[in-house]
């Protein structure tokens, strides 16, 4: 800004001088001309010499010869002016004039070379890139303004284009707009972009699919985008056809590993003579990993190279350097003990001296190597997993030949191997299955799988039915079919079974249940809607605590079905609530369903019992009970009379035994006859029941023999009032008809264990107390502990 300053003064200065000495009439209009252009292109250089100040040699040049032309310049003015002699004129045109010009025109000359040495060095770098950007295995193109500016002659090799015929093309033409936009975006926004798999159709029409590496540059002053392509197509294919092979064989386990990113180019570059060795940050980052300066020679760069390849690669080089022979290699080298496999691919060029240059494009094929290895894997993996499937499996053509087998096949078929890749699928599975392989073949066409099932024919003409996975894949554009054929002999046993077992489970008297391993209903059979009135769908999704048809007052069915899940099973009789609200007894049962390792169901079985119960009461009645006054019997009598002893002798409590005869029911019998005898024994049962408490316990023994067992007797005044009160009552008149009938009761009382510690003795006791109330007055009851002569 000062010089434009100073020569902007300076030039005002020369027209104020020329218009004033033209206003004096010392120079004509010819001579102002001239000096004022003169002067500006002078001060105009003098301004802008400024820029060139990092060109030493052209800027001291035309800045001395520029002060020379302004100096003689204002001498001119001056002699105009003063009217100074001419030669002093003469001498500054000779001396100071000459001398600028001849400065400035060197200025200019050594401005001219500098810049055709830098256009010489741009030239020789953009050699080297373009070496660097063709030695690659990639595409890279150059994107701008949505055009094509530039792309690498790999593009003829992976599309089919040549680079002129899609330089200058929209982008849109190869990549979708959306596609483009979200690069654009993701660099706008963070300045970098993940690797990204994009599928580009080739000039001949087929899709290839590349990993895609962009990145925001400068180009011709302006942004673009840098797009390295690499062709991971024969990755992709091998990866989805591993992938589809291991979805036919029943999803087994193992799938194909993705491929990993594909590392960045480096280059390194040998200049001769001198040899002179120079690496390129990538190659440095892609050999020495952290250790950025592990490489500062190219005796180090030979040196990290792992013992196996060193001398093989110095060799390699160093016929390169002699010779001047370019190669191409792969060796390992070892980094912070970890291994790294490297391509390298060595080229002679020239720099703008004609100098030979070796130069090296190094690439970190490590991921490349590693997932050929997988894939190699993968593939002895799959073939494994095909020899050794539990199922049978064949592959085949179209036409149905059979093309491949494992050993299951040849086992369950019966056929050697050799024998099987003669037959064809239709040979195997028969007759209709041969009908119908045209319509199949369509179908599996359409649909890319199908499952059937069919017969499979042995080799000795024996069958077992089999269930055929059958799925359509592609193998460099040849279409084979692979066939996964299942036994199903237990399962369609199974089925059978099963069926019959669902006809059993919908036709049975009984009520079942099933639930699963919580105890939620699943099902239940139409003989539960019959048993309870329940529809089916009612009854679904409960709870079997919270089943409807448990929810009686005499039921703890959480009891009942924490037993079930502890033992694994239970069985017993309940109350059970039909949907009207009638309750029923029913017998239950439920039983743990487990497989191998875990319970999977419960089923619950429910039966009606109501006329099973009906007949137990019947049959009970018959044995227990009288048949004449319902009273209990004499088997029920010394049923009960030994639980009591039992009790009382736990429970340190007495009870007592009334035995009891009718006095004067003989005379009755004699008189009236045997029906008015049984009116009079149903009489006085009644009222020896209503002579007793509730828990006291009347029975007939035979004939007129009744007895009464009281437990927990506490004291001997309870038994006197019970003793007068049968007394009275059964001493009261029955009347029968027109007729009315006195009888009385003789009493014997016995007391354990007071009287007697057994119940033979207890009986005898309380007999011989009776006997005694008949032989002392009759009608009266008598203690055995109040008999003064116990003789029996």
């Amino acid at each position: 800004m000062f010089r434009l300053f100073l020569g902007s003064i300076v030039f005002i200065t020369v027209i104020i001088i020329n218009v004033y000495m033209y206003g004096l009439g010392k120079i004509n209009y010819a001579q102002v001309i001239p000096n004022i252009i003169f002067g500006l292109i002078a001060v105009l250089f003098f301004s802008l010499s400024e820029k060139l100040k990092n060109l030493p040699t052209v800027y001291n040049k035309l800045n001395a010869g520029l002060l020379l032309i302004i100096l003689s310049q204002a001498n001119l003015s001056s002699f105009f002016i003063t009217g100074q002699p001419l030669y002093l004129l003469i001498l500054s045109e000779i001396f100071i004039k000459l001398p600028g010009l001849i400065l400035v025109l060197m200025g200019f000359h050594s401005w001219i070379k500098v810049k055709e040495k830098r256009e010489k060095i741009l030239e020789e770098q953009e050699e080297k890139w373009k070496t660097i950007v063709e030695g690659v295995n990639d595409i890279i193109v150059i994107i701008q303004d949505n055009k094509i500016k530039y792309a690498n002659s790999k593009v003829k090799d992976f599309l089919g284009y040549r680079p002129e015929e899609i330089s200058g093309k929209d982008i849109e033409n190869f990549i979708s707009p959306k596609e483009l936009k979200n690069i654009f975006s993701s660099l706008v926004k963070k300045n970098s972009y993940i690797q990204h798999n994009l599928k580009i159709r080739s000039k001949d029409g087929k899709e290839r699919v590349f990993e895609l590496n962009p990145s925001l540059i400068s180009y011709e002053s302006k942004s673009a985008l840098l797009c390295i392509l690499r062709d991971i197509t024969l990755n992709f294919e091998k990866e989805n056809e591993l992938i589809k092979a291991k979805e036919k064989l029943e999803e087994l386990k193992g799938k194909l590993y993705e491929a990993q990113k594909l590392a960045n180019v480096g280059y390194w570059e040998v200049h001769l003579p001198e040899r002179r060795f120079y690496i390129s940050d990538e190659a440095l980052k892609i050999i020495c990993g952290a250790k950025k300066e592990c490489i500062k020679t190219f005796e180090d760069f030979n040196r990290i190279i792992t013992t196996e390849y060193r001398d093989k690669i110095r060799i390699k080089r160093n016929t390169a350097l002699k010779e001047l022979k370019p190669y191409e290699t792969e060796y390992t080298i070892n980094i912070d003990g970890g291994e790294k496999i490297i391509r390298e691919k060595v080229k002679i060029i020239e720099d703008a001296n004609r100098n030979k240059i070796l130069l090296g494009i190094i690439q970190d094929i490590t991921n490349i190597h590693n997932m050929y290895q997988k894939v190699l894997e993968n593939e002895e993996r799959y073939r494994n997993l095909f020899e050794y499937s539990n199922d049978a499996i064949l592959i085949t053509d179209l036409e149905g030949r059979i093309l491949d087998a494992n050993q299951k096949a040849v086992y369950k078929t019966g056929h050697t191997k050799t024998d099987l890749l003669f037959l064809n699928i239709r040979e195997i599975f028969g007759e209709k299955f041969s009908k119908v392989y045209p319509q199949w073949l369509k179908k599996i066409y359409i649909n890319r799988f199908v499952r059937f099932e069919t017969d499979v024919i042995t080799e000795n003409r024996s069958q077992f039915p089999a269930e055929v996975s059958a799925s359509i894949f592609e193998i460099k554009e040849n279409k084979y079919i692979q066939l996964i054929v299942r036994d199903i002999t237990e399962r369609k046993l199974t089925e059978k079974e099963l069926k019959l077992a669902s006809i059993v489970f919908d036709n049975a008297l009984e009520g079942i249940v099933i639930t699963d391993d919580r105890g939620n209903i699943l099902r239940t059979n139409t003989g539960l809607s019959q048993i309870t009135g329940f529809d089916k769908h009612e009854l679904l999704n409960w709870h079997i605590t919270e089943f409807p048809v448990f929810k009686s007052k005499n039921n703890d069915i959480y009891i009942v079905w924490d037993s079930a899940k502890k033992e694994g099973k239970w069985q017993g009789e309940m109350f059970c609530t039909k949907r009207s609200g009638e309750t029923f007894p029913a017998l239950v049962s439920i039983i743990q369903v487990k497989n191998k390792r875990e319970i999977t169901n419960y089923i619950v079985m429910i039966s009606d019992i109501t006329k099973r119960k009906h007949r137990e009461m019947k049959l009970k009645n018959l044995a227990y009970y009288d048949n004449l006054t319902k009273l209990p019997n004499r088997v029920h009598f010394f049923s009960r009379l030994k639980s009591s002893i039992q009790k009382a002798y736990e429970d340190n409590t007495k009870v007592a035994l009334f035995f009891i005869d009718l006095d004067g029911f003989k005379n009755v019998n004699d008189t009236y006859g045997h029906e008015y005898g049984d009116r009079l024994l149903v009489g006085v049962a009644h009222r020896l029941k209503m002579s007793v408490r509730k828990d006291d316990f009347v029975a007939r023994l035979a004939g007129d023999e009744f007895v009464i067992l009281i437990e927990g007797v506490s004291d001997r005044e309870v038994l006197n009032k019970i003793s007068e009160k049968i007394i009275n009552n059964v001493g009261k008149p029955y009347k029968m008809g027109n007729k009315e009938i006195n009888i009385g009761a003789s009493i014997g009382i016995s007391i354990l264990p007071d009287d007697a510690k057994d119940i033979e003795t207890f009986l005898k006791h309380a007999d011989f107390a009776m006997y005694h109330s008949k032989l002392t007055g009759k009608n009266r009851y008598t203690f055995y502990s109040d008999i003064s002569d116990k003789r029996a």
